[in-house]
């Protein structure tokens, strides 16, 4: 699903963007945009955000990679959140 996003944003632009830079941009837009917001806004985005973003990706697989993708997704998520759970 990446790649597929990856190819779509090369045609896009023309071609300038080379392959792997799409996580990295992303990443970067994340972090900045991040930065400058209050706690509040960030819990409100992801609440928000992260299901769409889920529902936008899960959108265009198929039911076995769906379910992989989700039980890996929840696995990464309890792990963290655990780590931020025992560190108060």
């Amino acid at each position: 699903m990446i790649k597929l996003f990856e190819e779509m944003m090369q045609k896009m632009m023309g071609g300038m963007m080379k392959p792997g830079d799409m996580p990295k941009m992303m990443n970067t837009m994340m972090d900045k945009m991040f930065r400058n917001m209050k706690t509040e806004d960030k819990m409100e985005f992801m609440s928000n955000m992260m299901p769409r973003c889920m529902n936008m990706m899960f959108e265009n697989m198929s039911t076995e990679d769906r379910k992989a993708f989700a039980e890996k997704m929840m696995n990464r998520m309890y792990d963290e959140m655990k780590k931020h759970a025992t560190n108060i």
